[in-house]
């Protein structure tokens, strides 16, 4: 499963330390770059932080989640492993969190045993649906089918939340398994819908379902109650069955929305490469890629991949994939596609 899949969202960022104080700390002020997604800055407050040692083990696991945001797993890894070490087991809840996210880090790179041995040690410290969810993720990784159903059965156990059902089916998915990841989707459906929220994840069900009449009910629902990100999946559900023009309508509306800016393009670049306009797909992604979203930033690269195969430029295909899979070595979707290009 990809990274921008796997929600901790038991993980939260740490209250900054010395609130009151005229001057803000490299710690605090590398804790507020890191909540405005401004990765770069705050892995460098928290490396003078460090140098400084005030709040090492919270700079050290601040600048490991910075990194993992950029893409950086192997920086990522060195850096969650030093604040895990300083993590003392007077600090449990501080080093389970540091936990999950290195098991995440050590899932991006590949290391499914490594992922699912650090989900091991995190669930002695305290049980959690992230632990259950993350060591089922790496269990499925390892063909360890039996293991991962029961991990996942153990995150999705009592769960009131959609998004909980909807991550666990988009590994399996991710696997060429949809359909063992469909009864989670049908438990998620026996739940009512008391918000827009839940409008909205409804639709997303009955997206992945491919119960598009469905979906654009819910969706239409969240959407007209202000739920702006609805419109995103709208486009989705318009771009499969075949409707490029209302798709690239909604896409369009959501490009008013900051935060949605760059799903906007690559869904509009999506719809491109349907239409066989694969200039215009190229151009799409590169204003997508311009918005420094790093959690789209996958998904669109992987569509720049794409336009560019479907333009036959199979050279610039293969200098893109090469690129991709050395920064997301566990996409299987694009290890098959590297398999295809190496043949053309």
């Amino acid at each position: 499963m990809k990274g921008k899949f796997i929600v901790l969202t038991g993980c939260i960022l740490c209250l900054m330390a010395g609130c009151g104080k005229e001057t803000p700390s490299y710690y605090e002020l590398g804790a507020e770059d890191l909540e405005g997604k401004n990765y770069q800055s705050a892995i460098e407050n928290f490396e003078l932080a460090i140098a400084e040692d005030d709040f090492e083990m919270e700079a050290l696991r601040g600048e490991g989640i910075a990194y993992l945001k950029m893409g950086k797993y192997q920086e990522a890894q060195q850096a969650l492993e030093k604040a895990r070490d300083l993590a003392v087991d007077s600090k449990k809840a501080m080093r389970a969190d540091i936990l999950a996210y290195l098991a995440v880090v050590q899932y991006q790179r590949g290391d499914f045993e490594g992922s699912a041995a650090t989900c091991d040690q995190m669930l002695d410290i305290k049980n959690s649906k992230e632990g259950y969810f993350l060591r089922g993720t790496a269990w499925l990784h390892l063909d360890q089918y039996d293991k991962a159903a029961s991990d996942f059965g153990k995150a999705a156990a009592d769960s009131k939340e959609y998004n909980d059902y909807l991550e666990i089916y988009r590994v399996y998915e991710e696997c060429d398994m949809k359909a063992d990841g469909e009864s989670y989707l049908e438990m998620a459906l026996d739940m009512e819908a008391d918000d827009e929220k839940d409008h909205y994840d409804r639709g997303r069900v009955y997206y992945y379902l491919e119960e598009y009449d469905e979906a654009k009910k819910e969706l239409t629902t969240a959407y007209n109650d202000g739920y702006k990100e609805a419109s995103i999946y709208l486009g989705k559900v318009y771009a499969e069955q075949g409707d490029t023009a209302n798709a690239r309508a909604n896409y369009k509306e959501s490009l008013s929305e900051q935060s949605l800016q760059a799903k906007a393009y690559n869904g509009m670049a999506y719809c491109d490469i349907l239409d066989g306009d694969y200039d215009s797909a190229l151009s799409n992604i590169q204003k997508g890629l311009d918005t420094g979203d790093q959690e789209e930033k996958q998904a669109l690269l992987f569509n720049e991949i794409v336009a560019y195969e479907k333009k036959m430029d199979y050279a610039s295909a293969k200098e893109k994939i090469t690129a991709y899979l050395e920064a997301y070595p566990t996409d299987e979707r694009a290890v098959k596609e590297n398999y295809f290009l190496e043949t053309r």
